[in-house]
């Protein structure tokens, strides 16, 4: 490529040759040439991932670079997509979603002139099972279209995902940003660690991602949450510190509740995994317990805030409720659905 690409597209892909295709058919278009790079992370696939990567990559080079790599680390992945970048901005799209070309054209357009530290677009879910589609808008009815804001709750309605944030490249070499590698679940890195440190963040109504739930092999589903329940409390704990490190050097920090709020969830969630998806009940006790032992030791910022779930939880566990079950006894104690 000639010309700086306005935006870099990280696709790390794994054994990912079924859904690939159609995700990098997505990028294939003129309106994109020289202004869109996609760098295809084959994380040591042994599928034919490779071989759709290097066919894109011949027939349109300026839009698409092959990046073989030995190891199938997901973080480590994108931690090399962020050192290569060439484009001005960077965003993340799953081997396995894809993206809607129309309103990528959208952003494209809106980077060439953007200065923001982070921009935030809207996503669709789908469901692979019933193909149904849940829309997700990351900002406010009614909020100025374009408007930059230096105060984090101006735009959000939702709580930031992957699937809807891009970065200026700059700003997360600034700020130092690296995901830890080998580890599921860095993408709540992703969406918390850089948000410490940006000053920016915009908002455009495009509506881009296409984020596929109710696969069996996501690390999101409950067998996948339980079996690498220690890679989930090893980032809980990163994000934790860092956001006490960030919070002892500027309580004022405009980003520090968005990121609380984050965390705080994650927290609350991850007991959940360890009562009611641990299969071993009493292992799932012994776990929860070694959690709340050292939630208390960090200054006591995120274990009030969830210990009347862990409690209700807890009973859950012992009563070997079920999760539908355990849902209603929340929602009955706390007033939560």
């Amino acid at each position: 490529m000639s010309h700086q690409p306005v935006l870099t597209i990280a696709v790390p892909t794994y054994n990912m040759d079924q859904c690939l295709d159609k995700n990098l058919a997505t990028y294939r278009d003129s309106a994109l040439k020289e202004r869109l790079e996609v760098l295809c992370l084959n994380n040591a696939s042994v599928d034919n991932s490779k071989n759709i990567i290097e066919a894109y990559a011949h027939d349109c080079p300026e839009i698409f670079t092959l990046v073989n790599r030995a190891s199938r680390g997901y973080g480590g992945s994108i931690n090399q997509a962020m050192d290569q970048a060439r484009g001005t901005y960077f965003r993340i799209v799953d081997a396995d979603d894809w993206v809607d070309t129309p309103e990528l054209i959208r952003l494209v357009d809106e980077l060439e002139s953007c200065t923001a530290d982070i921009v935030l677009t809207d996503y669709q879910i789908v469901n692979m099972a019933t193909r149904e589609t849940t829309p997700v808008r990351a900002g406010e009815q009614g909020i100025k279209y374009g408007k930059v804001f230096t105060e984090f709750a101006g735009p959000i309605q939702t709580l930031p995902s992957i699937h809807g944030t891009t970065y200026r490249t700059g700003f997360l070499r600034e700020c130092g940003f690296q995901m830890q590698d080998e580890i599921f679940f860095v993408d709540e890195e992703y969406v918390v660690l850089p948000y410490l440190a940006a000053k920016t963040v915009v908002y455009y109504p495009f509506d881009i991602y296409r984020y596929q739930v109710a696969n069996p092999a996501q690390s999101t589903s409950p067998q996948n949450r339980a079996k690498y329940q220690a890679h989930r409390e090893r980032i809980l704990k990163r994000l934790i510190c860092e956001y006490q490190r960030a919070k002892n050097a500027d309580p004022g920090n405009p980003a520090l509740s968005y990121c609380f709020e984050r965390i705080r969830r994650g927290v609350g969630d991850h007991f959940t995994t360890l009562y009611m998806y641990v299969e071993d009940r009493n292992e799932g006790r012994r776990l929860a317990k070694a959690w709340q032992s050292w939630l208390e030791t960090q200054t006591g910022t995120f274990w009030p805030p969830v210990k009347q779930k862990a409690a209700i939880l807890h009973l859950a566990n012992l009563l070997h409720l079920s999760l539908p079950c355990y849902q209603r006894l929340k929602g009955l104690y706390l007033g939560q659905k």
